[in-house]
C-alpha cells in the first residue's frame, strides 16, 4: 500500500520517465517513474500537462489546451458525490463505469507512488477522489486534491488499496479525512464480524501515517467513551456494573471514577479496526498502564477471545490522553462528520449510470 505522504530525497534520484508536471495551472516535479505508452510519453520527458479534471495526458501544450476546452469532466467530477463538507467532498467512481479515467488517474499516481502495480484493470476497483470547490470561484471550478482506491471484493477485508494526496496539497491532514472516509465506508458494508484496513503490507510511509492516524483515532475514541461513561454514572442511572454502590456510609462517600472493561477485540469493533492495529495505536499513544489486580475481574464475554490463557490487563486513564493530546497539538475532533455523508455506498451503487467515459 501507498502513502499519501513525499518520499525521502534519496528516493526522488530514481530514475524517472517523466520530470514534471503541470496539472491546471501548477507545475511540479515527479518522483517515481510510471508506465505511460511510450508512443505518447517518451522516456526522456521534461514538462507533462496532465487534465485536472480526467488525467488525460499530453506532452504538446497545444493538444493539452484543446482537450481542457472539451473536456467532459471540466464541470463535475464523474461518480456520485457522497461526503460535502465546507467545499471538500469525496465522489465515488466506478472503474467499471470509467475506465478511462481510472485508468489515466493511475498513471498519474504512480508518479508519486512507489509501490503501485494497478494501472488498466480497473474494473474490479472503486475509486475515491478528494475534491475541493472554492464557492467563491466565480467560475464554479473544482480541483482534484487526492483519492483512495480499494477494491470491490477483497478476501482480506481491506478498506483501502493505495491513498494518494497530490504533491502541492499535502501537509493539509486531507490523508487523515481520506483514511476517516474509507473506514466510514467499510463500516456501512461490512459484516459486524469482520474488520479490515488498508491493503498490507504498508510501504514506510504508510506505516507512519497510519500509525499517527490510528493514535489519533484510538485517543478520540477512548476520551468519548470514558465522558460517555462519565455522563452516565453523574445522572445515578446505573446501566451496568461500571461502578458499584457500597452499603457502607464511609465507603460511599469515597467517589469512584467510572470504568469500562473491555477486550482488545471489542476496541476492534466499535472502532472498525484490527486487533493488531489497536495493540499498535495503543503502544503508539503510551497513555496506559498495568491493571491492579481489583481491576482484572472476568468480565464474560462470547467471541472475546480463544479462552487459552490469560490476556494482560491495563488501565487506561482519560486524563492521560487529553494529556497525549496536548502536548502533541492533536485535535481530538473527527476529521469527518457523519452528518456530511450525502448517500451510504450502498445508495451510490444503484443509483450510478453504467454510462461509460471512453469515448470522451
Amino acid at each position: 500500500m501507498a502513502s499519501a505522504e513525499s518520499p525521502s530525497s534519496n528516493a526522488k534520484q530514481s530514475s524517472r520517465n517523466v520530470q514534471h508536471v503541470i496539472l491546471g495551472t501548477l507545475r511540479f516535479q515527479t518522483w517515481y517513474q510510471s508506465i505511460y505508452p511510450e508512443d505518447l510519453v517518451s522516456k526522456d520527458t521534461d514538462t507533462l500537462y496532465v487534465c485536472r479534471w480526467c488525467f488525460r495526458y499530453a506532452c504538446d501544450v497545444n493538444t493539452h489546451a484543446g482537450h481542457i476546452k472539451v473536456c467532459q469532466h471540466r464541470t463535475a467530477p464523474p461518480g456520485t458525490k457522497l461526503y460535502d463538507q465546507g467545499g471538500y467532498s469525496v465522489w465515488e467512481v466506478d472503474g467499471a463505469n470509467h475506465k478511462l479515467f481510472g485508468q489515466n488517474l493511475s498513471l498519474f499516481a504512480k508518479l508519486f507512488l512507489d509501490h503501485k502495480s494497478v494501472f488498466f484493470d480497473v474494473v474490479s476497483f472503486l475509486y475515491y477522489i478528494l475534491v475541493f470547490a472554492d464557492p467563491n470561484d466565480p467560475d464554479g471550478s473544482y480541483h482534484i486534491l487526492g483519492f483512495f482506491s480499494k477494491e470491490k471484493l477483497s478476501w482480506d477485508a481491506n478498506n483501502l488499496a493505495c491513498i494518494l494526496v497530490f504533491p502541492p496539497y499535502q501537509h493539509k491532514q486531507l490523508g487523515k479525512l481520506l483514511m476517516g472516509v474509507s473506514y466510514k465506508i467499510s463500516g456501512w458494508e461490512r459484516d459486524p464480524s469482520l474488520i479490515g484496513g488498508p491493503e498490507r503490507p504498508l510501504s514506510e510511509m504508510g506505516g507512519r501515517s497510519y500509525g499517527r492516524f490510528w493514535e489519533e483515532r484510538m485517543a478520540r475514541y477512548l476520551v468519548s467513551l470514558q465522558a460517555s461513561n462519565a455522563n452516565a454514572n453523574s445522572t445515578g442511572e446505573p446501566e451496568d456494573v461500571k461502578t458499584q454502590k457500597s452499603t457502607s456510609t464511609k465507603a460511599s462517600a469515597r467517589k469512584k471514577h467510572p470504568h469500562e472493561l473491555m477486550t482488545v477485540q471489542e476496541i476492534g469493533l466499535a472502532t472498525g479496526m484490527l486487533t493488531e492495529d489497536v495493540i499498535t495505536s495503543l503502544r503508539g499513544l503510551g497513555v496506559f498502564e498495568p491493571a491492579t489486580p481489583s481491576k482484572t475481574r472476568k468480565k464474560p464475554h462470547a467471541g472475546s477471545g480463544s479462552g487459552s490463557g490469560e490476556s494482560e490487563a491495563i488501565v487506561i486513564r482519560r486524563s492521560k490522553v487529553l494529556e497525549w493530546a496536548k502536548t502533541r497539538n492533536v485535535n481530538l475532533r473527527d476529521p469527518v462528520r457523519g452528518d456530511s455523508f450525502c448517500l451510504s455506498p450502498l445508495e451510490v451503487r444503484t443509483m450510478e449510470s453504467p454510462g461509460s467515459d471512453d469515448d470522451d
